[in-house]
């Protein structure tokens, strides 16, 4: 499903619903989108990017008052790990009250929901997780899920390490291990 012509990340991550839609930042968005938004009920947007990253690519859907726009800004996100040891780590150190808060705000929204980071891999994937194990689906379905992103960014991804070659292009990718490590360690968080 392609919601937005200029993004390469956004979909459901839930089958046959629009109540929780991921994406990576849409920088650019057409009438004809926010008609389609407005349609589905997708009127909450959640940015979870800094303030740095949204003067740099600026989202048009904050300007536009017939959404409900947040900010939650998670810890460390916009960091890029230093070693594939420390991608799962980095994932965990987003957890925090701030974060739980803001997922029983998802939990409880009304409306249907966009929320992104800005390439909608690494914060996005961490809430879709965790809101996917919130919502009963399967550790299958989870890691699943997360997985799309890597066929989905897997161009942008390899572009952005052959410019900057000091980055490891398995830190940038998302990989199986990296959110099997992230959900075991919330499972055993929350059933304490």
């Amino acid at each position: 499903m392609h919601i937005f012509q200029n993004t390469l990340n956004t979909r459901p991550i839930i089958e046959n619903s629009f109540k929780y839609i991921r994406s990576d930042v849409p920088t650019e968005i057409t009438e004809e989108e926010k008609d389609w938004l407005l349609t589905n009920n997708v009127t909450t947007i959640v940015d979870l990017r800094t303030d740095e990253e949204r003067v740099r690519k600026h989202c048009p859907l904050i300007d536009d008052n017939r959404f409900s726009y947040y900010v939650f800004t998670l810890a460390g996100g916009d960091k890029v790990p230093t070693s594939t040891d420390d991608v799962s780590k980095s994932y965990i150190a987003m957890v925090d009250a701030k974060f739980d808060a803001m997922i029983e705000f998802l939990l409880n929204e009304k409306s249907n929901v966009l929320y992104f980071c800005n390439a909608g891999k690494d914060r996005t994937g961490v809430v879709s997780a965790v809101l996917l194990y919130k919502l009963g689906m399967s550790p299958e379905y989870i890691v699943n899920d997360y997985l799309k992103t890597k066929f989905n960014l897997e161009t942008l991804l390899n572009e952005f390490a052959r410019q900057n070659p000091t980055i490891d292009i398995d830190v940038i990718t998302p990989h199986k291990r990296y959110i099997e490590e992230f959900l075991k360690w919330y499972i055993d968080r929350v059933k304490q």
